[in-house]
């Protein structure tokens, strides 16, 4: 079974997920044909402000990928929406740092856009990106948010992936400098906050949807903030290893938007339950002699059967992983990534800043997930005295910190 095979829909994220810059994905053209094919709903959805539904529309279909504008859901238009019903009919102005995309929806949503010469006084100033922001335009938007306006965000994206591989710096970027000086803290729209997400449901008309994106922090979390499914493609910003570092967690990592198309189970890891312990034996291959575990501190991956699992085991601030493994006919699909980064998750809300672990063999897959090899007389006592107490002399030791 594939991932298109268990959802309705699909809401696809732009930057980094179809395209990077001007360059198209490879699989994303023929991957939206086979998902239309099959009847899916799709929505191209973008935390990107500055263009039109009919512009992204357009560079997508420039890039070979079959779009409609009525297809395209944007920040801007989820924006020009809240201030809408915010203004409850009043007539409303806004001063806005951005381009044709949030201007247009800002109007067409009977919202007054001020020009650069605008007054003393605003109801509101709009921050989106702007590739020709200027100094006198953060200046203005700064006054006017002192004055009184309320400051509003497209969204808060740091950076976008530019071709190459790059980072260059997004419309959060260009908000920092504005809520610096103001001194205020502007509502933000986009993802992760569910508002755009919310929108562009309402134009896939179910709920029945899976947020296909390549940042963890705002594609990941905003389908988790919406009660939504997610996937992570690894042709953008987001790194499989940061998924360590974060508490939103996708439900499949793909290597790019084709693998919608592959058999790939979409699951989340839970804590183990008592019944799931002699299966997690088993899995592990466990000695017979091996001492009884768990549940608390085990997470397993299950569907037909367990798919993968992780124990993993606090003490002082440090955290032992072990137990770590998955199907043989599954690996190489990303569940031991994402049941290692549930176990961790759990390891960091129990205090810990240190994860270890010892292997004999994984160590190119835990290296991946951003552990590095240390002398072994540096793992805790606790842990070489205890559970890895019987790990072979050989065996590689690794650590990873974990974030507060």
């Amino acid at each position: 079974m594939s991932l298109a095979d268990g959802y309705e829909a699909f809401l696809l994220d732009l930057d980094g997920v179809l395209f990077r810059g001007d360059q198209r994905v490879p699989s994303a053209g023929p991957a939206v044909d086979a998902l239309r094919a099959a009847g899916k709903r799709l929505v191209f959805l973008t935390n990107n402000s500055a263009r039109t539904p009919e512009q992204v529309a357009e560079k997508l279909r420039a890039l070979g990928i079959a779009a409609e504008p009525d297809e395209v859901v944007t920040s801007a238009q989820a924006t020009a929406e809240l201030l809408a019903r915010e203004a409850t009919g009043r007539p409303a102005s806004a001063y806005v740092i951005g381009q044709d995309g949030i201007r247009g929806a800002l109007r067409d949503a009977g919202i007054t856009v001020l020009d650069g010469d605008a007054g003393a006084r605003s109801d509101f100033v709009v921050v989106g990106w702007d590739g020709t922001v200027t100094y006198e335009a953060l200046r203005r938007a700064t006054v006017l948010v002192r004055g009184g306006a309320r400051l509003v965000a497209t969204n808060a994206d740091a950076s976008y992936p530019a071709p190459g591989g790059e980072l260059w710096p997004g419309a959060g970027a260009i908000l920092a400098a504005v809520e610096t000086a103001s001194g205020a803290r502007a509502t933000v729209v986009g993802k992760p906050n569910p508002p755009l997400i919310e929108t562009a449901l309402a134009r896939a008309g179910t709920r029945d949807a899976l947020v296909v994106g390549d940042r963890i922090e705002t594609d990941i979390a905003g389908a988790e903030a919406t009660g939504l499914d997610a996937a992570l493609v690894l042709t953008g910003a987001g790194r499989a290893s940061e998924l360590l570092d974060n508490d939103a967690l996708p439900v499949a990592i793909l290597r790019d938007v084709g693998g919608v198309l592959s058999e790939h189970p979409a699951t989340r890891a839970r804590p183990a339950t008592p019944r799931d312990i002699e299966g997690v034996r088993e899995l592990t291959e466990a000695p017979a002699t091996a001492p009884e575990w768990g549940p608390e501190g085990v997470w397993v991956m299950a569907g037909d059967g367990l798919r993968a699992t992780a124990t993993v085991e606090v003490r002082s601030g440090e955290a032992y992983l072990r137990a770590v493994a998955t199907r043989e006919e599954l690996r190489g699909k990303g569940l031991g990534t994402l049941v290692v980064a549930a176990a961790t998750r759990w390891s960091r809300s129990h205090g810990a800043r240190d994860a270890w672990l010892l292997t004999e063999t994984a160590e190119g897959f835990f290296r991946g997930l951003g552990f590095e090899t240390v002398d072994r007389t540096r793992v805790p006592e606790w842990i070489e005295a205890g559970p890895a107490g019987g790990c072979p002399a050989g065996a590689v030791a690794m650590r990873r910190e974990l974030p507060q």
